[in-house]
């Protein structure tokens, strides 16, 4: 079956669930991790800069913020649009420069500006739709003001015990190459072979755009896109085991995910990956990286606009 599109069934649309996604795996760390807590050590610390750390379980231990997988996942997409389209110009998300900030509809006003209208004199499917022909594919999946993202990463805590080391470091002076003044300062970081959770969800995306996360999710998984700070010291990179994709399709066949948006999208065949598990449409291990290597191939084949 295919979906019947109008806008009530628009992807970005929180009225209708069309499908939803889970993707869960276990994220190792092979080289040190470091995600900072701050500009100021926390009080007591022994370093200047320290790992950020909850309290879970009755123990403070080190995690890594779903904002940092955000951000990271953001940016790496931001870039990948570019390299599919120079001439698509997506924003970036940042603080008033969000499409909603700097998009300007025929009348003049901000795209925000624009959706409030709609929605203040209750349109809000005509709001919607000036939304999806004006943001761009980064804040229809991530978010923007006034629209809620479709995608939402938790928190990844410690699977495992982990061990910390640290590390001093000194700022050069670019211009003498010497040391600047009284420089040192000490790093803390996770050593290696930590185990975090790692999991994300995301609902009503089309093919392509579940494409564009999983590669994003592949070029994380090879070494080339790093967690955390100290990226060009070699801090970050990771690997994913036990991969695990999950999702419920409320309009399709289920095993073939049909397209979302006409004239873009493209149907996705996972009929010889998935299995059914109570009321899921499940793949586990290798089987996930098959499945996601079907929505990329649908990512690689798209025209974006």
């Amino acid at each position: 079956m295919t979906v019947s599109f109008n806008v009530s069934t628009y992807w970005t649309s929180g009225v209708t669930l069309l499908r939803g996604f889970s993707l869960e795996a276990e994220l190792v760390n092979l080289s040190p991790l470091r995600i900072g807590s701050g500009r100021e050590p926390p009080l007591g610390s022994i370093v200047d800069l320290a790992v950020i750390r909850i309290r879970r379980e009755g123990r403070l231990e080190a995690y890594i913020p779903g904002s940092s997988f955000k951000g990271l996942f953001r940016s790496q997409c931001e870039t990948l649009v570019r390299m599919k389209n120079p001439r698509v110009e997506p924003c970036s998300g940042l603080t008033k420069n969000t499409c909603m900030d700097i998009r300007k509809t025929a009348e003049g006003v901000t795209l925000h500006t624009a959706v409030q209208t709609k929605l203040r004199t209750r349109n809000s499917k005509e709001a919607m739709e000036l939304f999806f022909h004006n943001a761009c594919l980064l804040c229809k999946v991530f978010g923007a003001p006034s629209y809620a993202g479709r995608i939402s990463f938790s928190d990844a805590y410690l699977l495992s015990d982990a061990h910390y080391g640290v590390r001093t470091g000194i700022a050069i002076d670019r211009r003498t190459g010497a040391v600047f003044g009284d420089s040192l300062y000490q790093v803390e970081y996770v050593e290696p072979g930590a185990r975090f959770s790692f999991s994300l969800r995301f609902r009503n995306l089309p093919n392509y755009a579940v494409g564009m996360l999983a590669r994003t999710i592949t070029i994380l998984n090879n070494g080339e896109l790093r967690v955390g700070g100290f990226k060009t010291r070699g801090f970050g990179q990771v690997k994913l085991e036990s991969l695990t994709l999950r999702y419920m399709d409320y309009v399709g066949a289920g095993k073939v995910l049909d397209p979302l948006e006409p004239d873009t999208d493209k149907p996705v065949d996972l009929s010889n990956i998935v299995s059914q598990d109570n009321g899921y449409y499940t793949a586990s291990k290798e089987e996930a990286w098959k499945a996601l290597k079907k929505f990329e191939e649908v990512w690689d084949s798209v025209k974006l606009s």
